[in-house]
């Protein structure tokens, strides 16, 4: 009897503390994420003067404090009035304006353009994003050869090239989330500047 008394308290234990563990290494993350600049415009339409090129649609994000976020499992959704391309950019394709959507799957260099980790390559060394550190998004962090984790919709359509430019002067929507536990870690709005 005393036997399986003892058996029982130590499953208990182990369940218990099991439980604590798992409980700790789950909390969702917490971080103050700010818009240092936003600039941009749309990507080949409107009056040549207002015109941009799609690299200089960026968004520079600071980290502030909280915890370093994994660039694994950190997605960035970005919203606002924009536009992207259907086809190839360049080669006959079509631009699409409207309601546009911008996912970054996760912050790692995998399946984006080099230039993206070019311009990051310090926040990228130890795959954290840690206070103090900047990361600068772009619109041309895609790359047509690739199967891109930068996914781009406008008006709901998914079919772009997954390249994008905001409109001058519009607002847009910046959503940092950590994808294990679904939450929004941070939320930001900027008005966009029109690049120089």
């Amino acid at each position: 009897m005393l036997l399986i008394l003892v058996v029982l308290a130590g499953a208990t234990a182990i369940i218990v503390f099991n439980s604590a563990g798992e409980s700790e290494n789950s909390q969702p993350l917490i971080a103050k994420i700010t818009i240092e600049s936003c600039e941009g415009g749309l990507y080949g339409v409107g009056p040549t003067a207002e015109r941009v090129r799609l690299e200089e649609n960026r968004i520079v994000l600071m980290h502030e404090g909280g915890d370093s976020l994994p660039f694994d499992t950190v997605s960035v959704i970005i919203s606002g009035h924009g536009n992207s391309f259907k086809g190839d950019v360049g080669e006959g394709g079509t631009s699409v304006e409207g309601n546009t959507e911008v996912l970054y799957k996760h912050l790692n260099p995998k399946e984006k353009n080099n230039t993206y980790v070019n311009r990051n390559s310090a926040v990228l060394e130890d795959n954290l994003w840690d206070v103090g550190e900047k990361l600068i998004l772009c619109g041309q962090d895609s790359s047509k050869y690739i199967n891109s984790s930068v996914k781009v919709s406008v008006n709901g359509g998914f079919n772009t090239s997954d390249n994008y430019g905001f409109k001058a002067g519009s607002e847009i929507i910046v959503k940092i989330i950590d994808v294990k536990s679904s939450n929004v870690i941070a939320q930001q709005r900027a008005i966009v500047k029109h690049a120089d």
